[in-house]
């Protein structure tokens, strides 16, 4: 019989039948596991090769064929004929042949220069100092020999009637500067303002009447814009069209003459809107839709400045 603590242990690297044996060398104190150092391999360095000689030479080379085709192409655009300024394109209304004509005239005195190297903005500048009735003018170059104009006008904005005292009438459209674009004619897409020039610089007899000619001014700016706000005003207000728009240019007066054949008097040198505010209270007593009206005055102004003055077509007037 042997005794248990003489039992000898199993050789091997193989576990013992002992339940009491415990391995030493996987023991860990701590409960944690052991780090494990990761092997890195050391790297090859690459060693950098020298071009060739035939790897120089052809960069060379390249790099000289890109410099001639440069200089080649800068010979060709600025020492010879390629780029040279040989007509003048103008893209115009037909009613401004005559200002095309002169625009052509001037642009051809630089017949023969470079066509890249024309200053294009100096000479619109040049142009439209000249030419102040046109919106803008802008040159561009058209390869390979074309100078292009584009001339660009200011919008008509309405059509004028000159009555004169002999019964005679004059014509006109005049655009957004007052400038009469178009004469003898008329626009009926555009409000008409019939003018009473008797007393002004306007009262012209025949033989003057050649003095109106294009872009000459024939109503200020601001007073035709005055015309025109107004009677945008009046319809958007009262929801009735305006057919015609009297301008007494020495009264300084408007008269809208209305779809119900009346008349609006109204005084352009004082406040538009508040006379026409003045006719929105009075239509409690007014009716300006059905009342056989002949006019309405918005021009007087009483104490409490709400004064408005009418006349009916039977001869009837009320305060």
């Amino acid at each position: 019989m042997q005794i248990p603590f003489f039992r000898r242990r199993r050789k091997g690297k193989g576990r013992t039948l002992d339940c009491n044996f415990r391995s030493y060398s996987r023991a860990n104190p701590n409960g944690r596991q052991a780090m494990r150092v990761k092997k890195r391999g050391i790297r090859k360095t690459k060693r950098n090769k020298r071009p060739s000689k035939y790897t120089k030479l052809f960069f060379i080379l390249k790099a000289l064929i890109v410099l001639a085709i440069i200089i080649g192409l800068g010979y060709l655009s600025l020492f010879t004929k390629a780029f040279e300024i040989q007509g003048v394109n103008i893209d115009g209304k037909l009613d401004t042949i005559e200002t095309q004509n002169e625009i052509t005239k001037y642009l051809e005195g630089y017949m023969g220069q470079n066509l890249l190297l024309f200053p294009t903005q100096e000479h619109q500048t040049v142009l439209e100092e000249k030419y102040p009735h046109f919106k803008s003018i802008k040159i561009s170059r058209k390869i390979f020999h074309t100078l292009k104009v584009q001339l660009q006008n200011f919008d008509d904005t309405a059509n004028i009637q000159i009555n004169h005292d002999d019964g005679s009438k004059q014509f006109y459209i005049a655009n957004e500067l007052g400038l009469i674009s178009q004469i003898g004619t008329t626009n009926e897409n555009l409000p008409t303002v019939v003018m009473d020039v008797t007393g002004t610089e306007l009262e012209l007899s025949e033989a003057e009447e050649s003095q109106l000619g294009l872009h000459k001014e024939i109503i200020n700016q601001k007073t035709l814009n005055t015309l025109i706000e107004s009677e945008s005003d009046f319809e958007g207000k009262f929801n009735m069209q305006v057919l015609e728009i009297y301008y007494l240019k020495r009264a300084r007066e408007l008269h809208f003459y209305t779809e119900r054949h009346f008349y609006v008097w109204i005084d352009i040198s004082q406040d538009i809107d508040l006379q026409l505010a003045k006719l929105k209270k009075a239509m409690t007593t007014i009716n300006i839709y059905d009342a056989p009206i002949e006019y309405i005055d918005l021009r007087i102004s009483g104490q409490n400045g709400e004064k408005v003055i009418y006349k009916l077509s039977e001869q009837e007037e009320s305060n």
